[in-house]
């Protein structure tokens, strides 16, 4: 099986290789526009190779370079020849491309242990192109990226620096294999954030520039690894240095660095003026295959946006000029997308035509479906409602791009901020307007939650299951944290959520980022301040500060008098007779003067005279914190702020609960701290009436 394969690709390949040794020329100077499997992870398979050159070839792409960083042949095993069953499948996925009229370029990545000095090494890697040449392969690309700069002493030796190691190489290695098709090297540094001063006084990338050969083109990923926009200007300037326009190896949908993100918005932020200005556009996109369907449609919509050609979607013919619009190119790919959810072939489970007698089925035998009809006062069957296109938009929104939320993620982002920010002023201190509009605003949240579990229900019950597993992990978790988001607002509104969505000190797993390095990462300073959607900045400037004696006199104390506190430890605080926990004892201030405070006990019996809680509650909280917030401070995070150091302080000494007491009447200060979700509702039997504990354990 082999050999016949070898020679259905050798004879035609001998012959143009000798007839067109000395034209560089037409072929090469091709634009070349497709797929890079690059990411890190598991590959794709190689039915899933063959249906990409399908629909690179109906999309009009022409590309295909063949790169998974584990694929232990292309990288880590780099020296070591393929097996004869290994080089059956690469003829038989080299074969597959041609025949799709795909330029198939073979990747090998020797930087993570090459000695580039050494002759053996340099024969290696010979022979091992030289091996998938015979395959049938007419390009192929050396990459550099993604390993140490340090050369070996061997090679300090040898080379000036660590560019002239790699040209010399990557120069031997074209000229050997004699002027292949397309031939592209990538840079160790293939970005602009890796320059060192910058791109236009790399002397890295002058060196690649003057010494590599004008025959191999270049890979860059712009301005960063993952690139936000690739401008014009910037291509004009690392042209400039590299002596020659380069192919870009675009990183905007890769997900390989987040096990957690996908990205199924549209290519975009790269002007089609780029086009005359390049040698290629690669995408590198999610490690996933089935999701990869609009990356890969969006970009070959852009490619043909410079050429004016025609394309035929959904019955219309549309002219692509070089108005390239991404949403609109996102809307022709969610469109044919859609089709492919509903192509997979479902089991036939109907008896009709098999040529057995039916008979009837016992009442011991579970009854068919195709059979079944349920009485009136049965349930009806369940009846899957199909996907529509608003369904697929939506899933796109959710999953957008790493620099962007689409327009309903973003929607959904703002509203739950304003109506978590709003609900304790509004509701119990705002006019009836005001009321009005926060509850209208919480339903329309909920119809975008509804619209989000109902995407999620559909998609469970496409025909076609491998798009569905591809993509399950991720609907899962956004439809879990939108219910979760969605009971939060219900909660603020009056509502019981569901036991299994009440967001407490005690949740489900799933009720929670899991994870060791999400603890990690909250652990960090700078968590949260590359969220894609960001929080306004607070008008006014608060301090938080321990308590001191001179704040006895000051107006704190004969406003908290007023709030009705008959807590006997409160009063001991605020009177000075007994003191807080070490650092337990803070206030907040404001340009006007003090406006919350958050005391608290290590433990609550030393402010008791008498047993005023049952010892099992005591038990399990056994710390007692008193706060108020005035009612002027706008901003939940700075309030947040404050109670989170004093738990903290009770943590660290060595405390396992704490709770506080609030009249029921306090409405406002009771919702403000549930909107918080520091604290949650105790049931206490026995309780006096009219007082309200709230708690956490720590």
């Amino acid at each position: 099986r082999f050999t016949q394969l070898l020679q259905t690709v050798l004879p035609q390949e001998t012959t143009q290789r000798k007839g067109k040794m000395s034209e560089t020329t037409t072929s090469s100077k091709t634009f070349l526009r497709g797929v890079v499997e690059g990411f890190y992870g598991r590959p794709w398979t190689m039915e899933q190779r063959k249906e990409l050159f399908r629909r690179e070839q109906k999309w009009g792409l022409n590309t295909y370079l063949y790169a998974p960083k584990d694929d232990y042949k292309h990288r880590t095993y780099w020296r070591e020849l393929y097996t004869s069953e290994e080089a059956e499948q690469l003829i038989t996925l080299i074969s597959a491309a041609k025949e799709k009229d795909i330029e198939f370029i073979y990747a090998i990545s020797p930087g993570l242990d090459i000695t580039f000095s050494n002759p053996k090494e340099v024969a290696a890697l010979k022979r091992k192109l030289s091996q998938v040449s015979e395959f049938g392969c007419r390009s192929f690309a050396l990459l550099f990226d993604d390993i140490e700069t340090e050369m070996c002493a061997a090679d300090k030796e040898a080379f000036s620096s660590f560019a002239d190691a790699q040209v010399a190489v990557t120069n031997q290695v074209f000229q050997h294999l004699q002027e292949p098709h397309a031939f592209l090297f990538c840079p160790t540094d293939y970005c602009a954030t890796f320059c060192t001063p910058s791109v236009s006084q790399s002397s890295y990338l002058h060196t690649v520039g003057e010494k590599l050969l004008p025959g191999i083109d270049i890979l860059w990923t712009g301005p960063k690894v993952v690139s936000k926009d690739i401008s014009v200007e910037s291509i004009e300037e690392v042209s400039r240095v590299l002596r020659r326009p380069p192919v870009i190896w675009d990183n905007i949908h890769a997900n390989d660095y987040d096990p957690q993100r996908l990205f199924l918005g549209p290519f975009k932020n790269r002007p089609t003026e780029l086009i005359p200005k390049l040698r290629g556009v690669l995408t590198n996109p999610n490690c996933e295959f089935e999701p990869n369907f609009v990356a890969v449609h969006t970009l070959g919509t852009w490619c043909k946006s410079s050429t004016g050609q025609k394309d035929v979607a959904m019955g219309k013919v549309m002219l692509f000029g070089s108005d390239y619009n991404p949403q609109e190119a996102l809307r022709l790919a969610l469109s044919e997308w859609l089709i492919e959810f509903g192509m997979a072939d479902q089991p036939d489970v109907s008896r009709a035509g098999s040529g057995r007698p039916k008979r009837e089925p016992s009442e011991e035998e579970p009854m068919q479906t195709d059979e079944y009809v349920p009485g009136p006062k049965e349930n009806p069957l369940y009846t899957a409602e199909p996907l529509t296109l608003e369904d697929l938009t939506l899933l796109s929104e959710l999953f957008y791009l790493p620099y962007e939320h689409g327009p309903t993620a973003l929607a959904m982002l703002r509203e739950l901020h304003w109506l978590r920010g709003n609900r304790y002023s509004v509701i119990f201190s705002g006019s009836p307007s005001q009321t009005k509009e926060w509850r209208e605003r919480a339903e329309h949240f909920d119809d975008m939650c509804a619209a989000v579990v109902r995407m999620f229900n559909r998609l469970s019950n496409v025909p076609n299951r491998t798009i569905l597993y591809d993509l399950y992990n991720y609907i899962c978790d956004i439809k879990s944290g939108v219910s979760l988001a969605r009971a939060f607002v219900g909660s603020l509104g009056g509502h019981n959520p569901p036991p299994c969505q009440v967001i407490n000190d005690d949740p489900e797993p799933w009720g929670f980022r899991g994870g060791l390095s999400g603890e990690f990462q909250r652990m960090l300073p700078c968590h949260g301040n590359r969220d894609l959607f960001h929080t306004p900045p607070a008008s006014r400037v608060y301090t938080i500060r321990p308590c001191t004696p001179k704040d006895k006199v000051r107006p704190i104390y004969s406003w908290s008098a007023l709030l009705t506190l008959k807590l006997k430890f409160i009063s001991l605080l605020v009177d000075g007779q007994l003191s807080p926990s070490k650092y337990c004892d803070l206030v907040l201030e404001d340009e006007a003067g003090l406006c919350g405070f958050a005391f608290a006990l290590t433990d609550a019996k030393t402010a008791m005279t008498k047993s005023q809680y049952p010892e099992t509650m005591l038990r399990d909280f056994p710390s007692l914190m008193a706060i108020q917030i005035h009612p002027r401070v706008p901003d939940p995070s700075t309030a947040k702020h404050l109670i989170c150091s004093v738990l903290s302080s009770l943590k660290e000494s060595s405390s396992i609960g704490v709770f506080c007491e609030f009249r029921s009447s306090d409405k406002r200060m009771l919702d403000f701290l549930r909107t918080l979700g520091l604290l949650h509702v105790l049931k206490v039997d026995g309780l006096q009436a009219g007082l309200v504990l709230m708690g956490t354990k720590l």
